[in-house]
């Protein structure tokens, strides 16, 4: 990609603006930022920049977002030319303590300076309530008996967020930060009682590579610790793309499972075609929903980081 400007240009450019800026990770993170704000503050004059279009200046930053974020901030919180300069950076895996279970020790946004941290993993984490994924999914799945598969999703989603927070950190416990998306399908996963289940049964005898195993591994040590473990810190500790995903194939796991005894062939088609729902389009869907709720003070965002830009 052409990037606009490396670290040192973007502050020399930032120096010379007196308008209002937040710089963001991603693209994403600014369609969803700038949304919100339009939605909260119409007729705002902030500035949104990306990292994504800035070059880095060492190994570090070259191919690290957050890492050209921080560079950034580093060079400019105590300068007063650049008061005008605020951040928005992934809170990925800070101040989570993992223990015999996770302790959330940022329970709130904070500012330091003017960096604020997401309240979860990623921009994405924001979306993982029973309302604004129940209300997303529904938007976008065409199904006759849609309604049917959202009554079971609510009962299930405690369970399904504990298995999404154990997935994401056996993930990272292996160093595959993506694993198992590549692998893993809404056939995967079990019913029983208002619990879902990852089938490790049928899932362990396709998949015997070592990064597999490994993962099994993983999930079966870090288990025990995320179900003692606060639902709210659960959500807020997935990987934000990771959760995407799976929610999705869990979602279509609960299509399946509420038509399958009506209409076998019915029940794979519908829940085949939910989860082949590009992410993007369901990212869209999740941030309306998130910022129509914001508006009415029923949604968590950076507020303090919101307020001191508009």
């Amino acid at each position: 990609m052409a990037f606009k400007y490396d670290v040192l240009k973007y502050i020399a450019k930032t120096r010379m603006s007196s308008k209002k800026r937040i710089l963001v990770e991603g693209r994403d993170d600014k369609s969803h930022v700038k949304n919100l704000l339009d939605v909260l503050h119409g007729g705002h004059k902030v500035k949104i920049d990306t990292a994504e279009d800035i070059k880095g200046i060492c190994k570090v930053t070259a191919s690290n977002n957050k890492a050209k974020i921080e560079a950034v901030f580093r060079r400019c919180k105590e300068s007063t030319t650049h008061k005008n300069l605020y951040y928005l950076c992934d809170r990925e895996y800070v101040n989570f303590e993992i223990g015999t279970k996770i302790v959330d020790l940022m329970p709130e946004h904070t500012l330091n300076g003017n960096l604020a941290l997401t309240i979860g993993h990623s921009i994405e984490n924001y979306f993982f309530t029973e309302d604004l994924l129940c209300e997303a999914y529904r938007y976008h799945c065409g199904s006759a008996y849609k309604s049917d598969a959202v009554v079971l999703f609510r009962k299930i989603l405690p369970s399904a967020i504990k298995i999404v927070a154990i997935s994401a950190l056996a993930a990272k416990d292996i160093g595959r930060a993506s694993f198992p998306l590549g692998v893993i399908g809404w056939q995967d996963f079990s019913f029983d009682n208002d619990k879902i289940y990852f089938n490790f049964t049928s899932w362990n005898s396709k998949n015997k590579t070592e990064i597999a195993v490994n993962f099994y591994e993983s999930y079966l040590k870090i288990s025990p610790i995320v179900e003692q473990t606060d639902e709210v810190i659960c959500s807020r500790i997935c990987r934000g793309h990771t959760a995407m995903l799976l929610l999705q194939r869990i979602f279509s796991a609960c299509l399946h499972q509420v038509i399958k005894d009506k209409d076998k062939l019915l029940a794979e088609n519908d829940a085949k075609l939910f989860s082949i729902i590009k992410e993007k389009n369901l990212s869209n869907a999740l941030c309306e929903s998130w910022i129509k709720q914001a508006k009415d003070g029923q949604s968590v965002y950076p507020r303090e980081l919101i307020a001191s830009v508009a």
